[in-house]
Order: C-alpha cells, then sequence, then structure tokens
C-alpha cells in the first residue's frame, strides 16, 4: 500500500497592492517562500493579506492564520524576476 506523502510549504508575504479597474479591483501579493522561491499570488476571493503575514501549504489546503484560502494558480520565480511582476501586474 502506497503511503500519502505529506507536503508542507511556508511562505511570507513580502508586499501586496491593490491593482485592477476602479470597479473590479484586486489584490497581488510578492511572497518568499522558506525555499528561497519567490511568487506572485492573488486568492481567489479576493482577500488582501497583509506584509508579513504567513501563509501555509498543508497537503492540499492553503492556511493563512487559522482559515483556509484558495490560492489562484500561480508559478514560482526566482526573486528579480517577481520583482519585476509585481511592478507591471496590473
Amino acid at each position: 500500500m502506497k503511503t500519502k506523502k505529506v507536503v508542507f510549504i511556508e511562505g511570507d508575504i513580502i508586499c501586496s497592492r491593490v491593482s485592477g479597474e476602479t470597479g473590479n479591483p484586486f489584490c497581488i501579493h510578492m511572497i518568499r517562500f522558506k525555499n528561497g522561491k519567490y511568487a506572485i499570488i492573488r486568492a481567489a476571493s479576493g482577500i488582501c493579506f497583509k506584509p508579513g503575514e504567513i501563509i501555509q501549504r498543508a497537503d492540499s489546503e492553503w492556511l493563512c492564520g487559522y482559515g483556509k484560502i484558495r490560492l489562484l494558480p500561480f508559478e514560482y520565480l526566482n526573486e528579480e524576476e517577481s520583482r519585476r511582476q509585481f511592478i507591471e501586474c496590473d
């Protein structure tokens, strides 16, 4: 029988900003993961995380604080590319 490997990922919100159109704003976040990778993320619900908050993934669930969150798809980036995308993202 196969045993399921527990996957745990943790990252710090470095900075956040509101983007989008006046009637349809959304928050984007630059995050630094503990494995040294970066990403630009958005929560599916439109939640705005604060810099310094920590998000975690345990198995197949993303968590922030004590609650579950759902993130839109993202890819891991290096630090320079994540900064560029964060600045240019609209």
